[in-house]
């Protein structure tokens, strides 16, 4: 390898871990089904309407899911202080929750019908909560229950989506003032999920470069 390439990949490699939190423009518009539906969680305790949200992400119109129930927001207002993080690196990788968001998320969108209603998507409200705040896959026991007529369906979407198979790139945006969000796309095929370098693989690509920069010399060396 010519060492002079060995700058501009390492440049590409620091930018990489540079730009796994990504700032972006945030602003919610409505509900994703016209209306939300009140529900009656605890752990954390809440009473009030869910769903999803209409919302737009630097000019793009998504759907998104709430992950944070301790903070609210305005509709038709444009936030500035979000950043974009994938779910692995907000939630941890040993919680397992990123993959079960993704395995959910993956469910939904394979099956038609899942989630189109306002009602669905309350119950796909409670589904996204139950993995953010409890660790099993009922809206019934754990931590986080409910006691809404929304809890069925959200058990099913949970029961269901247990042992899919995991398609989708997964990130929160959050906001140290705003309620955390949910967004999400299908991964490329044959593409890594949410494939963002982590220190430790960081670190290998690195000392691979690195090595690389040694055995050139040394060839260089050798043909003098």
């Amino acid at each position: 390898m010519n060492s002079r390439l060995i700058s501009p990949l390492l440049a590409l490699v620091l930018a990489a871990g540079v730009t796994a939190s990504q700032a972006a423009s945030v602003r919610f518009t409505g509900w994703a089904f016209g209306t939300g539906n009140n529900v009656h969680a605890s752990a954390p305790i809440y009473n009030g309407q869910a769903g999803g949200f209409s919302t737009v992400v630097d000019g793009n119109a998504i759907q998104t899911y709430c992950v944070e129930l301790s903070q609210s927001f305005f509709w038709n207002t444009t936030y500035t202080d979000f950043s974009q993080r994938t779910a692995l690196d907000y939630f941890g990788s040993a919680s397992g929750k990123a993959q079960k968001l993704g395995r959910l998320l993956s469910y939904v969108a394979d099956n038609t019908g899942a989630v189109d209603s306002a009602s669905e998507s309350t119950a796909m409200q409670l589904a996204v909560w139950n993995i953010v705040y409890d660790n099993d896959l009922a809206m019934g026991g754990g931590s986080f229950t409910d006691t809404s007529s929304f809890a069925g369906h959200a058990n099913s979407l949970l029961s269901a989506s247990a042992n899919w198979t995991n398609k989708m790139n997964v990130w929160v945006l959050g906001s140290p003032s705003r309620q955390d969000q949910l967004r999400w796309s299908v991964a490329p095929l044959g593409s890594t999920l949410n494939s963002v370098p982590e220190p430790a693989s960081l670190g290998l690509v690195l000392l691979a470069l690195g090595g690389a920069g040694v055995a050139a010399r040394r060839r260089r060396s050798r043909s003098r």
